[in-house]
């Protein structure tokens, strides 16, 4: 679970920072009026959303079941 956790803020941080840059790139090219405005604010948070549930979902059983892992989810776990 913990491991899900933190691929999934991990995946969500690395997917809001790409996102935002590349509608930041779009707004400064294209110019910005509202309705782009309305899209980009929703689908950034939208988009990241589901990146990190992708992420956290789709985690592969190797890194999952590795023994380094499992020490470092024993490590939080005892905190």
């Amino acid at each position: 679970m913990l491991i899900r956790l933190g691929s999934f803020l991990a995946a969500g941080a690395a997917a809001y920072i790409v996102l935002s840059v590349i509608f930041s790139f779009v707004c400064l090219g294209l110019g910005h009026n509202t309705m782009e405005m309305m899209y980009g604010g929703t689908a950034l948070y939208v988009l990241t959303l589901a990146a990190a549930v992708e992420g956290a979902w789709l985690l592969p059983d190797e890194i999952r079941n590795s023994p380094s892992v499992g020490r470092l989810v024993q490590r939080i776990a005892s905190r």
